[in-house]
């Protein structure tokens, strides 16, 4: 009966491991923008453990509840949200992306935002590979365009994964421009940041590369740029992942680069409704419904080895 009882109790043991390692690589999935530093960040010279935040790597809410920045410009205006990079219009910087579950790679912009994250102006387009599908560095270039005003303001990630849910991805640091315009109206003129999967109506297809509606000027020193060249659209020409619309059936320019659907339906695109089925589970259902899952299999086999 002793033996018996180990035996149970040792492959209860290896199961609580294996539950464990699983349920870790859930909580540990996606990637984070890890330079600049993001507000709330663990390597963000303001960070303060009582405010951190340690599911970065999450996607924003499919509600868009905590668009932008997933919430964390709340802390602007107060030491959490102190600016932690000094750019020069100009001048060339880097944008690295930290973690191993790249998704595909997939698409992302770097927007810069002058009013506390209500506009964002996109400085540069990575369409395709973005993060690198084959791993490793994940580093990136970026420029501050030359009319890049002065003063602080926000620097946006997003990113559009290529394989997975439906998911946006933001993170944002505070940043400092030093040399720009001081004018009273400050603007930075060029494309507005592409926004979907958060609640707004518009969402992208999954298994390609998003090819944004306005990505910026293209060409040498331009925005738009790619890990490698890559890029998998998996639609026939033309090959955009369509934006959809809600209910309604009509999305607003502002969620298409300034176009609406009868635009992009004239430019042979698939511009509907999105089905109901389509919504993705937040991460923290999923994470709940994977944890019950290993909680009732260590349970069960618990059980039968007594």
């Amino acid at each position: 009966m002793f033996h018996l009882a180990a035996r149970g109790g040792i492959a209860v043991i290896r199961l609580w491991f294996l539950a464990a390692a699983l349920f870790s690589l859930l909580t540990a999935a996606h990637m984070v923008m890890s330079e600049p530093p993001p507000i709330n960040y663990k390597t963000n010279p303001h960070y303060t453990e009582s405010k951190g935040d340690f599911d970065y790597t999450s996607p924003l809410s499919p509600s868009g509840a905590n668009f932008p920045c997933k919430g964390h410009l709340k802390d602007l205006n107060t030491p959490e949200g102190g600016s932690v990079r000094d750019y020069s219009p100009g001048g060339e910087y880097d944008l690295k992306i930290d973690g191993s579950a790249v998704h595909g790679g997939g698409s992302c912009q770097a927007s810069l935002s002058y009013d506390q994250g209500t506009t964002w102006t996109v400085i540069k387009s990575w369409i395709g590979n973005c993060p690198k599908a084959s791993g490793g560095g994940q580093n990136f270039k970026f420029k501050i365009p030359s009319d890049a005003p002065g003063g602080e303001c926000i620097f946006g990630w997003t990113w559009f994964n290529e394989i997975g849910n439906r998911e946006m991805y933001m993170n944002c640091a505070v940043v400092t421009i030093k040399g720009g315009s001081t004018r009273v109206k400050r603007a930075l003129a060029g494309p507005q940041m592409f926004v979907a999967n958060v609640g707004n109506g518009c969402s992208v297809a999954e298994g390609t590369d998003v090819e944004f509606p306005d990505p910026g000027t293209e060409g040498p020193g331009g925005s738009v740029g790619s890990g490698d060249g890559t890029l998998n659209t998996g639609l026939p020409s033309p090959s955009m992942p369509y934006p959809t619309a809600g209910s309604g059936g009509t999305i607003s320019e502002s969620e298409t680069g300034g176009r609406g659907c009868d635009y992009w339906r004239s430019q042979g695109y698939i511009c509907s409704a999105a089905p109901a089925s389509s919504k993705p589970l937040s991460t923290a259902v999923r994470k709940l419904l994977f944890s019950s899952l290993f909680m009732g299999i260590i349970l069960v086999h618990g059980l039968s080895a007594f």
